[in-house]
């Protein structure tokens, strides 16, 4: 009885997850920059609320929240290239544990949660061997 996965079905796992990682950013990216600043506006609100028991300087935020759409953009695409993936599997797990403090800050206990499997996925992605099929540079 074998007990071994064909490296061939680990590199297809390895690729489907990169591609819902991808999708998952740029539809993300995209959408923030089509709300027209509605995503800036709304969450710099939330942040700067007086009742938070977490304050930073409300230009902290600011800068993070005008970023963020560019930042989703940048790392969906460069997921693209199989040779930068680890690398960049890497800057996607710290992107949404940054996501996962933001939430903590807010105190949004579900957002907090929901942030969980998509380090989960990211570290999976690292684990798994490349599948060369998709753009190598």
């Amino acid at each position: 009885m074998q007990s071994s996965i064909d490296i061939k079905i680990l590199k297809n796992a390895e690729l489907m997850l990169r591609i819902c990682m991808i999708i998952t950013l740029l539809v993300a990216g995209i959408s923030k920059i089509c709300s027209q600043g509605g995503f800036h506006d709304y969450y710099l609100l939330q942040f700067t609320k007086s009742s938070l028991r977490i304050q930073l300087p409300a230009i902290i935020y600011d800068i993070y929240l005008t970023v963020i759409p560019y930042i989703e953009l940048s790392i969906g695409i460069v997921l693209l290239l199989t040779k930068y993936r680890r690398i960049f599997i890497v800057i996607w797990v710290a992107y949404f544990i940054s996501l996962e403090v933001g939430h903590y800050i807010l105190e949004e206990w579900m957002a907090v949660d929901a942030m969980i499997p998509f380090v989960l996925l990211g570290i999976a992605a690292y684990i798994l061997p490349a599948h060369e099929k998709v753009i190598y540079s």
